[in-house]
């Protein structure tokens, strides 16, 4: 299950679907604001979020499942994951997080910088992953600006006040580039957790897709094969 970064949805991760072979099922989260769900509201905070993305695919977070998230996305996926052990006690297989600090460091500080066209135009620049031509399209940006800013505001407004580990391995990704700190994922679960390196920064998920892809398959697979052999 991918979970998109703030601002994006299932057409940016469509491509993604066909970097894994056949026996990756790769289902993505839509959230409201954008393409099929343009009219939906955004729930008020980012733990509303991930309990009506939990409530509508719960009968996917019944089965065998991983959770990948990039930036933001890691955040919601993490509220997700923590849902279904409470309620279906069916943990993940993996919890893959890329482009994110931990729940407990996660912060978006320019919340404020959201109330004006230049501020929005500030934030995304330090961003990353948006051209000066993007930027500077009125129509794309009289879209795109109430995406990222319902989505930013969420995350300003999060805060992970009791951590609750997750009962499976966490795989941090993470470009060679980015300025992120992802140190404090150790604190979600009790195994050690993996970190790995790509050459990027902030959206190196774009430019290292076959090579992430390949990585993040073989992981599963590993921890499929441990899981049917500890079953026997």
């Amino acid at each position: 299950m991918c979970f998109p970064h703030a601002g994006s949805g299932t057409l940016y991760y469509s491509k993604w679907k066909f970097a894994f072979s056949d026996g990756i099922d790769v289902r993505v989260v839509q959230y409201p604001l954008r393409e099929q769900r343009t009219n939906t509201p955004m729930p008020a905070s980012l733990p509303l979020l991930a309990r009506d993305i939990f409530t509508e695919l719960v009968d996917s977070f019944r089965g065998t499942y991983a959770i990948w998230g990039h930036s933001m996305g890691s955040i919601v996926g993490y509220e997700v994951a923590k849902l279904c052990q409470q309620r279906l006690d069916n943990p993940p297989l993996m919890f893959f997080t890329s482009g994110s600090a931990a729940p407990c460091d996660r912060g978006f500080q320019a919340v404020s910088d959201l109330d004006t066209p230049e501020g929005i135009k500030k934030v995304l620049r330090d961003y990353g992953g948006l051209t000066e031509e993007n930027l500077a399209d009125a129509d794309f940006m009289n879209y795109f600006a109430p995406i990222i800013g319902g989505d930013l505001r969420l995350l300003g407004g999060y805060q992970d006040v009791a951590v609750e580990q997750l009962r499976c391995p966490i795989v941090v990704m993470k470009g060679r580039a980015d300025r992120v700190v992802t140190d404090q994922w150790q604190r979600y679960t009790e195994r050690p957790v993996a970190t790995t390196e790509f050459d990027g920064g902030h959206f190196f998920i774009e430019e290292r897709r076959p090579e992430i892809a390949a990585f993040m398959e073989s992981k599963i697979q590993l921890m499929w094969q441990r899981k049917a052999a500890s079953a026997r």
